[in-house]
């Protein structure tokens, strides 16, 4: 056995292979047997592999989660609408100002003076959510019932899946008539067309007829299901729904005509409703304004950064491994003293010997790192598909996972290589024999 490798060493480290640098004749053979070597030592070779591919599982599944919780917040802000700001009748802390304690009542007025500004380019309006039992002919449930106005689905960037919204006669009649969510279509038509079919909604089982369904929206940011709802004209919802018939403006919608008027518009909305609400000068609004496109950066920032922590929490598992690579390595070196020796006997160069050695190192790496990838991977199935864990895989936190067990290969393995090609022939040769 000794004797045939010896051979074989001899072949590949004659003078015609053993050109300067690292053609082809010199470094296959290397890296053959570096493979050869490790298959002779599977075990040492996998526990050396180990810690890559916790590593890498590790960084590619946690950036995955942060990436995916991160398009989720993004989704659900997007959800609302582009360039929106929503008014809420509800007093804010202002620095240097007394809090109004008496929360704004908004009326049409206040509607139509929003409408004018020239930084909005479209307003609605949504009436406080009653929950209501419903029921169709073939199954009841319960819904939000909202009020609202035909504009209000082109701001909040509600597509229809079938059918279209209610029209200005509409809310000018009081007709009973209902835009319905996707999770309403389902429990009430399951695995038909709502189109066109009557609903009943409330205690007193008015009828509505359905003219619209709203294409699937998902969760929203306070956890609830966007889609388990009913929109009618908000006079049929004073009319019908509202106690003592009063207006109940929940929520006003202005959608501003770009994102570089936000501020502007924001400063001109509170300026208008203070001069609509009387507000004195030294009192604070009664009323909030939401910008979604800061909420939307503090929200993707944050998210940013918890991936970004994730990821650097997983990466120390990388350390570890390379640390578990260089360990393993310089134990090899120390039982192959022998081999080195034989083979620096026979022509081997310094540069040939520390190759090989780093090749092992990146050869366990680079497996690791394929397997721990595959492994990262089928965690974040597991995870979306038994947990409902919101998961995003990015070729960039791949790609860097990658580089970064290749770097860790050559990194750890480089000392080991290095204590390997420096040894002597005759000492190795000594001090196996020893």
């Amino acid at each position: 056995m000794m004797g045939r490798c010896i051979d074989r060493l001899r072949k590949w480290f004659a003078p015609s292979a053993a050109a300067p640098g690292l053609r082809p004749p010199v470094f296959l053979p290397l890296v053959a047997e570096a493979w050869v070597s490790l298959g002779t030592n599977r075990v040492v070779a996998f526990l050396a592999m180990l810690g890559v591919i916790i590593g890498v599982g590790s960084v590619v599944l946690m950036v995955a989660i942060g990436t995916g919780s991160q398009q989720k917040v993004e989704r659900a802000i997007n959800s609302l609408g582009n360039n929106l700001l929503i008014i809420f009748p509800v007093s804010a802390e202002q620095p240097g100002l007394r809090l109004n304690t008496q929360a704004a009542v908004f009326t049409a007025g206040d509607i139509d003076s929003i409408a004018q500004l020239p930084s909005v380019e479209a307003v609605a309006y949504s009436t406080i959510q009653s929950n209501q039992d419903i029921a169709s002919t073939f199954s009841s449930a319960s819904a939000n019932v909202t009020g609202t106005i035909p504009d209000f689905f082109g701001i909040r960037n509600w597509v229809f899946d079938d059918g279209d919204s209610f029209t200005a006669a509409d809310i000018q009649l009081s007709n009973r008539v209902a835009v319905i969510g996707a999770t309403v279509a389902e429990k009430l038509f399951p695995g038909q067309n709502p189109l066109g079919k009557t609903i009943n909604i409330g205690e007193k089982k008015q009828g509505f007829l359905v003219i619209g369904t709203l294409e699937r929206k998902g969760v929203g940011l306070d956890g609830t299901d966007q889609d388990n709802v009913i929109y009618v004209p908000a006079s049929t919802f004073k009319n019908y729904f509202a106690p003592y018939g009063s207006s109940n403006i929940q929520m006003i919608f202005a959608k501003v005509i770009s994102s570089d008027h936000m501020e502007d518009a924001t400063d001109d909305i509170k300026e208008a409703l203070r001069t609509r609400q009387k507000i004195p000068e030294n009192t604070g609004d009664n009323f909030t304004v939401y910008n979604l496109v800061s909420i939307t950066k503090v929200a993707s920032d944050s998210a940013a950064t918890f991936s970004l922590l994730l990821g650097s929490i997983a990466s120390i598992s990388l350390l570890v491994g390379s640390i578990g690579i260089m360990n393993i390595m310089l134990v090899t070196v120390s039982e192959r003293t022998r081999e080195i020796g034989i083979r620096k006997a026979i022509g081997a160069t310094s540069r040939q010997i520390m190759i090989q050695f780093l090749l092992e190192a990146v050869i366990i790496a680079t497996i690791g790192s394929i397997v721990g990838l595959a492994a990262g991977s089928g965690g974040g199935w597991a995870a979306q598909a038994w947990f409902d864990i919101p998961v995003a895989y990015s070729a960039w936190s791949v790609a860097m996972s990658l580089v970064m067990a290749g770097g860790i290969g050559i990194a750890s393995g480089l000392y080991p290589a290095w204590k390997a090609a420096k040894m002597q022939p005759i000492d190795a040769l000594r001090a196996v024999g020893a």
